[in-house]
């Protein structure tokens, strides 16, 4: 790693010598610009999953509407954080009763996957089984028949 050398003079006489690391004085990386533009360009990828997952048309209902419902509470997110910022003077995270609104949008959006999931394992296990009666019934009567 290349280090680029600082020199400083002392008003006592002598001359003294600093190193400083380039990364320690070029570029300083603001954590809430990063944070805020990784949440407005995740949007994209995420517009491209719900795509491709409502076109498949594998999904149970329910868990589709939840992957919607996630919208919900990233746009009800932005607002909330834009109030907190301007009349707390603080980030979301720090003003309680709104963030413990955001997060419940969250918690309704497990909660619609994970039931919506739920139903589907359900809906396949009955599948399954209506499948295993419809063939154990099929080669009964394929024996009564044969036998008759």
């Amino acid at each position: 790693m290349k280090s680029w050398s600082l020199s400083c003079l002392s008003r006592v006489g002598r001359r003294l010598c600093c190193q400083a690391s380039i990364f320690d004085t070029a570029w300083s990386v603001d954590s809430q610009a990063l944070a805020s533009n990784l949440f407005a360009t995740s949007i994209f990828p995420y517009a491209g999953f719900l795509y491709h997952l409502h076109r498949s048309k594998q999904a149970p209902p329910l868990t589709l509407f939840g992957f919607y419902f996630l919208l919900v509470f990233v746009f009800g997110t932005i607002p909330a954080g834009i109030y907190a910022k301007t009349h707390y003077g603080t980030t979301l995270a720090n003003v309680d009763w709104l963030h413990g609104g955001a997060e419940s949008l969250l918690t309704i959006t497990n909660l619609l996957i994970v039931l919506g999931l739920r139903a589907g394992l359900r809906k396949a296990e009955q599948d399954k089984e209506a499948t295993v009666k419809d063939t154990n019934l099929g080669a009964t009567q394929d024996v009564e028949r044969t036998s008759s």
